[in-house]
């Protein structure tokens, strides 16, 4: 999932806002998103986890309370062993931020720093713990420069630095490290079948370049499209490895880039509820977007997800629901 800020948007899938007094603190709140799935979620997959927002006594909006977990079948979980809030590079707890949090597609598994020990870590729902090498995150690693996403189905956890520019690839279930890309550039997510991932990188000629790596971190693709689409947000990599969805909110369209090609294959207008950008894109299927679309204002974010054929701009909305007085919170699918 990757980290915005309220004001911009909760904006992303596979990705990962805006809510609650997150449109009101910009500067200060952070959204999280993860990838959405429609496959295998049942009432109790969770639907969003968020952090509670609270006012200090300058009146400034801070994070309180435990990460709460938002399930479809309407009940509430606390995740007690999560970090709240992250730690700069010198170890100093920072309060004006949340820690890493990332739900998977299928809102089976959660990533998150455990409070304990700060080892990474990811939670099934069935209460099993894959607890992350030591050696995870580097030493000295501000925490609050990380973005954790999870792949569709939670088998694939990445670790990324914004800062320091690497990402690291783990197996959930054995915690095993697959790869690193050592300068990758942006993480933006896993491809529909969860076995590569894609990335955008700054040149430098001031452009912004596609490139997409294997779960061992090999690159597998390299290219620099056209600026209007290299340098849009959000996007998505299908499972072919090469078409990209991504939406344009000047013209409001949805567009299809193929990286072999190097053509846009497909072009249809969709709009949003208050014609915004939606915040992510993901592909839960060979002709099937799903997107996640932010309203509201204040205190209260209206989600919609809605399902889209890329080829004819058919829309179908699968899950709509309201975010209440958040700090910030991590969104899984519909």
């Amino acid at each position: 999932m990757r980290f915005l800020t309220v004001g911009a948007l909760f904006a992303a899938a596979m990705a990962t806002v805006v809510p609650a007094t997150a449109a009101t603190t910009a500067h200060t709140t952070r959204v999280q998103h993860a990838a959405h799935a429609e496959h295998g979620m049942h009432a109790d997959s969770v639907r969003y986890a968020s952090l509670k927002s609270c006012k200090d006594k300058h009146g400034d909006n801070v994070a309180c309370g435990p990460w709460q977990l938002y399930l479809h079948s309407g009940k509430k979980k606390t995740l007690r062993d999560a970090r709240v809030f992250p730690h700069d590079a010198k170890g100093k707890v920072m309060k004006d931020l949340p820690s890493p949090t990332a739900v998977s597609g299928d809102g089976e598994y959660i990533a998150y720093l455990r409070q304990r020990d700060d080892r990474l870590v990811v939670r099934e729902l069935t209460g099993k713990v894959h607890v992350m090498p030591a050696t995870a995150i580097p030493r000295h690693t501000s925490t609050a420069d990380l973005s954790f996403n999870l792949s569709l189905k939670g088998a694939v956890l990445a670790v990324a630095s914004g800062d320091q520019g690497w990402l690291r690839l783990f197996d959930v279930a054995s915690g095993k490290q697959l790869g690193t890309v050592r300068k990758h550039g942006s993480f933006v997510g896993f491809s529909g079948d969860e076995d590569e991932v894609l990335t955008t990188r700054d040149t430098n000629e001031n452009t912004t370049e596609l490139v997409t790596y294997d779960l061992e971190g090999h690159q597998v693709k390299r290219q620099e499209p056209p600026q209007v689409v290299a340098q849009q947000n959000p996007l998505a990599l299908n499972a072919d490895g090469s078409s990209v969805a991504l939406y344009s909110s000047g013209s409001h369209t949805l567009k299809v880039y193929d990286l072999d090609s190097q053509t846009i294959v497909s072009s249809v207008k969709v709009r949003f509820p208050g014609d915004d950008a939606p915040e992510m894109i993901d592909w839960t299927g060979d002709h099937e977007v799903t997107v996640h679309a932010p309203t509201g204002n204040g205190s209260t974010v209206h989600m919609r997800i809605f399902q889209i054929d890329p080829r004819t701009g058919a829309k179908k909305l699968r899950d709509s629901y309201r975010i209440k007085n958040a700090f910030s919170y991590a969104a899984c699918g519909g």
